[in-house]
C-alpha cells in the first residue's frame, strides 16, 4: 500500500471522526456528574423536560411527563442508590436499586427521594409548585 493511499485513509477515518462527534440523537438530555452525585435527564425536547414539576413540599413529583425520565444515583454512607423514573399511564414508576440491588420502593425509600429533590432541582433547573 503506497504512503499516498495511507494518509488519504487517515484523512478520511480522522474526518469520519470529527463529524461522529457532531450527530446526536433527537431529543433533550441533561446530565450533571458530580462527585457521589449523577443525575440524567431526558426528554424529547426542552420544553417537555421544563414541564417536569415537584410538589410545593418537593417532596414527590406533581407531572412528569410522557417519554421523560430522570436516573439519579447518590452514594452516601448507606450505599449507592439508583432510581430511574419514567410514566406508565397515569402513574410515575420506580425503579429503585440499593448497592445493585432491586429493592421495593417503599417509605424509607421515598423519604430519601424527598431528600434528593431539592438537589435535582437545584443542579437541573426544575421547578416545583403549580406550573
Amino acid at each position: 500500500m503506497s504512503v499516498f493511499l495511507k494518509f488519504r485513509l487517515l484523512i478520511l477515518a480522522c474526518f469520519s471522526f470529527v463529524l461522529s462527534g457532531c450527530v446526536t440523537l433527537p431529543g433533550h438530555r441533561q446530565t450533571v456528574d458530580e462527585e457521589n452525585f449523577f443525575l440524567h435527564i431526558s426528554a424529547p425536547n426542552l420544553a417537555i423536560k421544563n414541564e417536569i414539576r415537584f410538589n410545593a413540599e418537593k417532596t414527590e413529583f406533581l407531572f412528569l411527563p410522557e417519554r421523560a425520565q430522570i436516573e439519579l444515583v447518590v452514594a452516601d454512607n448507606i450505599g449507592k442508590h439508583q432510581l430511574t423514573m419514567k410514566k406508565y399511564q397515569e402513574s410515575v414508576v420506580y425503579d429503585y436499586r440499593l448497592n445493585g440491588r432491586k429493592t421495593t420502593f417503599g417509605t424509607k425509600e421515598k423519604q430519601w427521594f424527598a431528600s434528593q429533590i431539592p438537589l435535582i432541582i437545584d443542579k437541573a433547573g426544575l421547578k416545583y409548585g403549580p406550573g
